[in-house]
């Protein structure tokens, strides 16, 4: 009867009745250990108690504690055990040596372990709330103290209403009750992981934390632990954070960044990653949990990292929209090393967690490729120009020297002064004196057009009297319109008018004009008229030429003024020209701050008008 009564008491025992060997091997497992550290018997014995129920960091405690029970006979002490489940609970542990026989054993160890994390718990919260229940209520953010085995030993005011729970109803409890179900049994060995390196940390950058209030709902938490020590121990506060708003708001936002073209990347004050759009994935190779939480310049190629973080304090000191890459050699870096040219925006954004940079971030290497294909182009372009100038200017003065000898000779014989000449020797004289005459002005034609566009016409601008001008163009362009038939008028507004012009360029170009007017006109007259004007809030002096010749087609007016065009240029056509005349004309214009303009119809005549600033 008395051995059924003991053996009842053993195993019905609620505290936990651990026999065990000299070396620490379970030998008997009561019901009571089962439920307190979670082994069943059948799991425990033959285990060694450190490897079972001692936390990693406890082993050297442990075994000085092993070895005191052996040498003194007892040991009482209070400690922390680790259950099945990773868990830690305060107990209060009494061993006994015992000197025996028993199954071959010389000593035993009857270990009882008491289960004393309330009555920890009380002496904590008395401790603490002593010390920081005015500070913690100060506290914005919800907090809550956990001893080393995961019980709540206070929670402010802010914790109560944030999880729906009333004044003190959470102290004791196991901190797990605040998270979801599925993040329960996890967060037990985070929990055992942090009091083994206990320091401040913030939870919750590239993850999705969740804490769930007493009736069950569950809402987004940013939470941050520090690590409080205390003359009880070291105690974890947990500063709890709801980011409903915020998780809304970024989701909208994140809704702006996808639909953006570019790669959005948000980097905070210390240059960590915030927020990505999927086209930074995309661009970079990265996924976005690698890149969240992370500095900036994981993204820029090494030799640049250096330098990134004065660049990145400076736009903080200084925040405003800018873009960067003009003039400037940008690079991202994928995430296998590559380096590719990039164009960035950065744009300062005011946030409730404090000021977040955005940035823009475009692959330019397309784009780059072509600048470079177009510089190449350029350079090829320029160096046949700069070929073709000087071509012309050899062949022009080549060509120019036998022509002037033909011209010279062919004027002699048609003086006579050699001697007489017949009719048919004069009529092919007078020929080849006219198509040298035509090839000279071709060529001068052409050394014009070459020196206009490499830009080596030399303009020299003086007081200019238009009257002059225009006298000295009427006696020279009368004479040429009287062979043909032609009335040649001037019409001069009363008093002079004086521009600051280059005087040679000015003639050339009212010849050119005046000379094509009296080519183009069979019958009627040429005039050239001088008027003051006004254009784009500005004086103008205009100089008109009209015609009553054949016009112009309006399908033929915008090409007029190319180099080398003749709207006739079959090869009967009754006028001969170079295509150059009105492409000089207009060049000249130009340089000159003016420009040459048409009003023509088919059949009734042209005018042309240079405008010149007065």
């Amino acid at each position: 009867m008395n051995s059924d009564l003991d053996h009842l008491v053993l195993t019905e025992n609620p505290d936990a009745v651990i026999v065990a060997n000299s070396a620490g091997e379970v030998l008997s497992w009561n019901n009571g250990a089962a439920g307190i550290f979670g082994y069943s018997a059948a799991e425990a014995i033959g285990a060694t108690l450190e490897a079972l129920i001692v936390p990693e960091e406890m082993h050297a405690e442990y075994r000085q504690m092993l070895v005191q029970a052996l040498a003194s006979g007892s040991v009482n002490f209070e400690t922390i055990r680790r259950r099945r489940d990773q868990s830690l609970v305060n107990v209060d542990v009494s061993c006994k040596a015992l000197r025996t026989t028993l199954s071959g054993h010389d000593t035993l160890l009857l270990c009882t372990h008491k289960d004393v994390s309330d009555s920890q718990v009380l002496r904590d919260n008395k401790l603490v709330e002593a010390r920081f229940r005015g500070l913690l209520e100060s506290m914005p953010d919800a907090i809550i103290l956990a001893n080393r085995t995961g019980r709540i030993v206070l929670a402010n005011t802010q914790a109560e209403h944030l999880f729906g729970y009333a004044t003190g109803e959470l102290r004791g409890q196991a901190v797990e009750i605040l998270l979801p179900h599925s993040l329960r049994e996890s967060h037990v060995r985070h929990r055992a992981a942090f009091f083994v390196q206990p320091r401040s940390r913030s939870m919750g950058v590239g993850l999705e934390l969740h804490g769930v209030r007493k009736d069950g709902v569950e809402f987004p938490v940013e939470i941050s632990l520090s690590p409080l020590d205390t003359q009880e121990g070291t105690l974890v506060m947990s500063a709890v954070r709801d980011i409903s708003d915020r998780k809304k708001a970024e989701q909208k936002f994140r809704g702006l960044l996808e639909s953006a073209p570019d790669a959005m990347v948000i980097v905070d004050r210390d240059g960590r990653i915030a927020l990505v759009n999927s086209q930074t994935e995309k661009l970079f190779g990265f996924e976005r949990h690698e890149l969240l939480g992370r500095t900036i310049e994981m993204l820029v190629p090494e030799r640049m990292q250096g330098r990134h973080p004065g660049h990145r304090s400076g736009f903080f000191s200084e925040p405003r929209t800018r873009s960067m890459g003009a003039g400037l050699e940008l690079f991202g870096r994928r995430k296998d090393g590559s380096e590719f040219p990039v164009e960035i925006s950065l744009s300062p954004m005011e946030t409730e967690e404090g000021m977040l940079v955005s940035g823009a971030i475009r692959d330019i290497t397309e784009r780059k490729q072509i600048e470079r294909a177009l510089s190449e182009k350029n350079i090829e372009l320029q160096n046949a120009a700069e070929a073709k100038d000087r071509f012309l200017a050899n062949m022009s003065h080549e060509l120019r020297t036998p022509l002037n000898a033909i011209i010279g000779f062919t004027g002699t014989l048609l003086m006579r002064l050699p001697g007489p000449l017949t009719a048919d020797q004069e009529k092919q004289l007078t020929t080849i004196q006219g198509s040298a005459h035509h090839l000279l002005a071709l060529i001068n034609d052409l050394l014009d057009v070459a020196k206009i566009e490499s830009g080596k016409v030399e303009l020299h601008p003086e007081a200019t009297s238009c009257g002059e001008v225009l006298d000295e163009l009427a006696g020279t362009m009368r004479l040429l319109a009287e062979k043909k038939g032609l009335a040649f008028d001037l019409f001069l507004p009363v008093g002079d008018i004086v521009i600051r012009t280059d005087r040679r360029a000015l003639q050339q170009v009212l010849i050119n004009l005046a000379n094509n007017a009296i080519k183009y006109t069979d019958a009627g007259t040429v005039s050239v008229t001088l008027q003051r004007g006004e254009q784009d809030g500005r004086r103008v002096v205009q100089f008109h030429v009209r015609d009553t010749g054949v016009g112009i087609r309006r399908d033929d007016q915008a090409r007029l003024f190319q180099a080398f065009t003749q709207l006739d240029s079959s090869s009967t056509r009754r006028y001969e020209g170079t295509g150059l005349g009105l492409h000089l004309s207009q060049q000249l214009a130009m340089l000159l701050g003016g420009r040459i303009t048409l009003h023509s119809d088919f059949g009734a005549g042209s005018t042309f008008t240079l405008t010149l600033a007065e």
